[in-house]
C-alpha cells in the first residue's frame, strides 16, 4: 500500500514537472524597433542584442537564440516591384544574394502565410560559416505595401536552427507594423 502510494505520488510528481516546463516554455517577450516602424514576439530563449555604431549615432540590433552561432535573426526591408509575386521575390533575392553564400545549397520557396489579407514567402537554404560548419538560413518575406518588403533573415547551426522552425514561424507571424 506504502509503495503504491510513493509510486502514484513519484508519477504526480514527473507530471507537475513536465507541465511546469511546458508553461515556461510559453513565456514571450515583445521587439519593438529602435526606429518605431514594427514589433515581433520573442519565444523564451531570443534575446535582442543593441549596439550603437560610434561614426554615425544608429542603433542596431540582432535578435539570437542563447548564442549568434545556435540562431540570429536581422530584419532589412527591400524594395520591390509592386506587381510581383511574393514566390518571385524570394527566388530573385536568392539569386541576387543567397546563391553568392558559401557552400550554398539552393532551398525551396514555401508560400507563408501571416494572416487573412498578408500573404508572404519563405525560403530555406544551406550553407555553410566561414569554418566549414553545415548552417541553415531560412528567410521570410512579408509584404508590407505595395512595393515594400520586410525580410526576416534567420541563421544559425543546422542542429539548433533546424528544430527551431515552430519558433521562427510563430516570431515571423508575429511582425506587425506600428
Amino acid at each position: 500500500m506504502l509503495r503504491t502510494f510513493r509510486i502514484a505520488s513519484l508519477i504526480f510528481c514527473f507530471f507537475s514537472l513536465v507541465a511546469l516546463a511546458g508553461l515556461a516554455g510559453k513565456v514571450q517577450d515583445t521587439f519593438d524597433d529602435p526606429e518605431g516602424k514594427y514589433n515581433v514576439t520573442l519565444p523564451k530563449g531570443w534575446l535582442a542584442i543593441s549596439s550603437k555604431d560610434r561614426l554615425s549615432g544608429k542603433t542596431d540590433f540582432l535578435i539570437v537564440y542563447g548564442i549568434r552561432e545556435n540562431g540570429a535573426l536581422k530584419i532589412t526591408t527591400m524594395d520591390v516591384d509592386a506587381k510581383l509575386p511574393m514566390s518571385d521575390v524570394a527566388l530573385k533575392h536568392e539569386t541576387e544574394t543567397l546563391r553568392f553564400q558559401p557552400g550554398y545549397t539552393k532551398g525551396k520557396v514555401e508560400n507563408f502565410v501571416v494572416g487573412p489579407q498578408a500573404n508572404g514567402s519563405l525560403i530555406t537554404y544551406d550553407f555553410k560559416n566561414t569554418a566549414g560548419q553545415p548552417m541553415i538560413g531560412r528567410n521570410y518575406f512579408l509584404r508590407a505595401n505595395d512595393t515594400t518588403v520586410y525580410v526576416l533573415r534567420f541563421t544559425g547551426r543546422a542542429n539548433t536552427l533546424g528544430s527551431l522552425r515552430n519558433q521562427t514561424d510563430t516570431i515571423a507571424r508575429s511582425f506587425k507594423l506600428k
